[in-house]
């Protein structure tokens, strides 16, 4: 049973009737339903929320989607870990990627499952993996097989139709103002040129990151019109579409397409649902535009095969869970996941570097450590040495 308002202070009563034995509630509500009182300041602890006698009801407590409760100074990972507590209660973390990030984003929710003492502590997990290389990390990948976690390969267990690739490459129409931001960018770094040593990069990086981000954002720009008109050739084929990006102005050329619903940050949650409810039971509705992050995980899309990206995020991880929108239980047709790259544009030295990266991304779990930061180090490299031949 899915907890409302209506049920509030009830639901107890129709366990013990024998009604429902399972009770379901999103992290959005966990506030409303389990929580008498908290401060009003933003840096408050965990002891200093006062939680309701609801808290105490369940033996076990199922966290889906747990690399949400990454973020140990969020609120939601503060009532995660509250509901959780008990010594004698039952708490299951599934994930498909529990570290998108770093490998510290399985610190809160190894403490949130009561497995972190293997590791001697939060504070020992952090100081031991912070800086862990390769090597290390498989070592901890084993000791998290040993006593913390069940992986399993969706190929093995879900019984799903094969998932392909493909790779589209697209002239970007906005050449001029896209390679005046490269010729920006390049003279900046030539700053740095001979100060190379990994402190000089971390003080460089934030500034790069937003430059590094307005060339995606042209290189989506550029790439509208063409996608748009593939798009169009898929629906004359009777497919239906599911179409992934970053920035907001890319996607909303796509939202003013006939047919379409979205995905994208600022909606409302019961927006969302209509929109995916819309493009799965609407035969009528052939395209669905989502931003990565509002959408990519936690969304079911299996009324649409073809997932498209004509912008990527920055971790194997974030795509990848992207793709499985499509590649869910009760998809029955082969999945195709399109990339949509600008020719000669960051959109080739991304998708490659991150290609590269799924190789080792399996060292812990689903990621290896700091890719982002890695990204960019080789995307400063490759800009450096393409404005030097």
């Amino acid at each position: 049973m899915i907890l409302n308002d209506s049920i509030k202070n009830t639901f107890p009563l129709l366990y013990k009737a024998g009604i429902s034995d399972y009770f379901i509630v999103n992290y959005e509500s966990l506030s409303k339903y389990f929580v008498h009182s908290k401060p009003n300041r933003k840096d408050f602890r965990l002891d200093d929320i006062v939680f309701n006698e609801y808290r105490n009801f369940f033996k076990s407590v199922i966290v889906d989607e747990s690399h949400r409760v990454k973020d140990v100074k969020s609120l939601q990972s503060k009532l995660t870990a509250g509901i959780c507590m008990g010594a004698d209660k039952n708490v299951f973390l599934l994930s498909g990627t529990p570290t998108l990030n770093t490998v510290l984003d399985l610190a809160p929710q190894l403490y949130i499952a009561k497995k972190i003492h293997h590791f001697g502590g939060y504070t020992k997990f952090i100081s031991d993996y912070k800086d862990a290389d390769i090597d290390k990390l498989s070592l901890l990948h084993k000791k998290l097989i040993k006593t913390s976690m069940i992986r399993r390969e969706k190929k093995d267990v879900a019984g799903l139709p094969k998932k392909t690739r493909q790779v589209i490459y697209v002239d970007i129409d906005n050449r001029t103002e896209y390679n005046a931001a490269v010729k920006d960018l390049a003279s900046y770094l030539k700053e740095y040129r001979g100060k190379t040593d990994s402190e000089v990069r971390r003080s460089m990086r934030g500034e790069v990151m937003v430059r590094v981000g307005i060339l995606k954002q042209l290189s989506g720009i550029g790439k509208v019109n063409a996608v748009k008109e593939h798009i169009q050739n898929l629906h004359e084929q009777g497919e239906k579409v599911i179409l992934f990006g970053e920035n907001i102005d890319v996607l909303e050329s796509f939202k003013a397409m006939k047919n379409t619903v979205s995905i994208v940050g600022g909606m409302s949650s019961e927006s969302k649902q209509y929109s995916i409810n819309k493009f799965q039971t609407d035969k009528i509705t052939n395209l669905i535009v989502c931003s990565l992050k509002a959408a990519g995980v936690g969304v079911t899309l299996t009324a649409g095969r073809i997932v498209s990206f004509i912008q990527q995020g920055w971790h194997p991880a974030i795509m990848n869970q992207a793709e499985d929108r499509g590649h869910r239980l009760g998809q029955e047709k082969e999945v195709h996941c399109l990339y949509y790259i600008g020719k000669n544009t960051i959109d080739e030295h991304i998708y490659n570097i991150i290609e590269k990266k799924r190789k080792t991304s399996n060292a812990i779990t689903g990621t290896t450590e700091d890719i982002e930061w890695a990204v960019i180090d080789e995307v400063i490299d490759l800009i450096l040495n393409e404005n030097d031949n």
